[in-house]
């Protein structure tokens, strides 16, 4: 016997659809580790890579921050010599930030995937500008 997720129509076995709506089904619901909002987990990685690009300045350095790497400043360059951290009444750290992003996908430890992905969105960006500007430019002509 088979059913049907409700969530993206896929046949399944009964006794996997509950592991497949709360872990595997592309149409669920998963939070974004930066800004909270809810969307398809299908959707998600492209979301977190933009979401993610977004700076929060930081009051001890004085510095904009992109939101994916703010964990990783806020331990090394904010914590002394000796371990223990700067006086938290110092600064400011964006609440959304306070306690770990969920385990959505595994970090990226390769300078060159990132480099890669960097560029990739950076050409979709372009193209889409030009696709833009384009459409924009036949409408005016009209």
């Amino acid at each position: 016997m088979q059913v049907n997720c409700s969530l993206c129509k896929e046949t399944l076995r009964p006794e996997i659809l509950d592991l497949h709506k709360s872990e595997q089904c592309t149409q669920r619901m998963v939070a974004c580790a930066y800004c909270e909002y809810e969307l398809p987990a299908i959707d998600i990685h492209e979301h977190q890579d933009v979401c993610g690009n977004r700076t929060e300045f930081c009051q001890t350095c004085k510095k904009y921050i992109r939101l994916r790497e703010w964990i990783g400043h806020e331990m090394q360059c904010h914590v002394s010599s000796n371990g223990s951290e700067e006086s938290s009444s110092a600064r400011t750290i964006p609440e959304r930030e306070v306690r770990p992003p969920p385990p959505v996908r595994p970090a990226r430890a390769v300078p060159a995937a990132q480099h890669r992905r960097l560029l990739f969105t950076i050409a979709v960006t372009g193209i889409a500008v030009m696709v833009g500007s384009i459409l924009f430019q036949k409408e005016e002509s009209f």
